[in-house]
């Protein structure tokens, strides 16, 4: 018999990603009590998404949000609680959270991880919550961002750019940051002008070779539109005005 110690298999499933909650009877167990006294049985006027812990990634933890009625609610399970007590007796996070709270939305993406920031006022101050996924539920959450921006859940950005297309120049300046621009009409109808800045990085083992680290600057009718991308990493940030 092998005494070899077997590795656990943590490859991303599809039973890890992020699903639409549809009706109070698909309500993760954890959550059920306090989602429906939440609610008071009202669960027609949200939007549920519930995302799963993945065993791909450490950071990563169970968490379910709704959207609707001018207002966000978020439930998460405490990962430090949870491994010292029952499943039962884990101490849940909530918050509740007014969209006119809401002062910056950020999104993050690297690889196969992504995340949508919000930035919003609190009682003690500034304070952020953090919602991340796999960039292949991008149905669950662009409806969300778009939602949190004041648009129509289905608004789609290059219907919008193909009425008032972006500028050619910023097209042969840096073919990167002109297709993650059109993130930029969530806060208009279009632009012209625009700040663009980059910077080569050499690699320590092979100084031969370089990684462009980029920076996009865009003022839209509704608020300031920044880019930055470096490598795998590309962040949008949408300042609400």
């Amino acid at each position: 018999m092998s005494n070899k110690k077997q590795i656990p298999d943590k490859r991303p499933t599809i039973s890890e990603w992020p699903v639409r909650i549809w009706s109070m009877e698909e309500l993760p167990p954890q959550y059920d009590a306090q989602v429906r006294g939440w609610l008071k049985n009202d669960f027609s006027d949200y939007d549920f998404v519930h995302a799963p812990k993945r065993s791909s990634n450490d950071e990563s933890f169970d968490y379910m949000f709704g959207y609707g009625n001018d207002r966000i609610l978020y439930i998460a399970k405490d990962s430090v609680k949870a491994a010292k007590s029952l499943e039962s007796q884990c101490n849940l996070q909530m918050l509740e959270i007014e969209k006119q709270q809401i002062t910056k939305v950020l999104t993050e993406r690297e690889l196969l991880n992504a995340k949508i920031i919000l930035h919003y006022h609190a009682e003690n101050g500034q304070s952020k919550l953090q919602l991340p996924y796999v960039p292949s539920v991008y149905y669950l959450y662009d409806p969300f961002l778009n939602w949190l921006l004041g648009l129509e859940k289905e608004f789609v950005p290059a219907v919008a750019e193909a009425e008032h297309p972006r500028p050619e120049k910023l097209y042969h300046e840096s073919l990167a940051m002109y297709n993650y621009s059109m993130g930029a009409y969530r806060l208009g109808s279009g632009f012209s002008e625009y700040q663009y800045e980059s910077k080569p990085h050499r690699c320590k083992w092979m100084p031969w070779k370089k990684t462009l680290e980029e920076w996009l600057k865009i003022q839209m009718e509704r608020g300031l539109f920044e880019l930055h991308s470096f490598g795998y990493f590309t962040e949008c940030v949408y300042h609400i005005s």
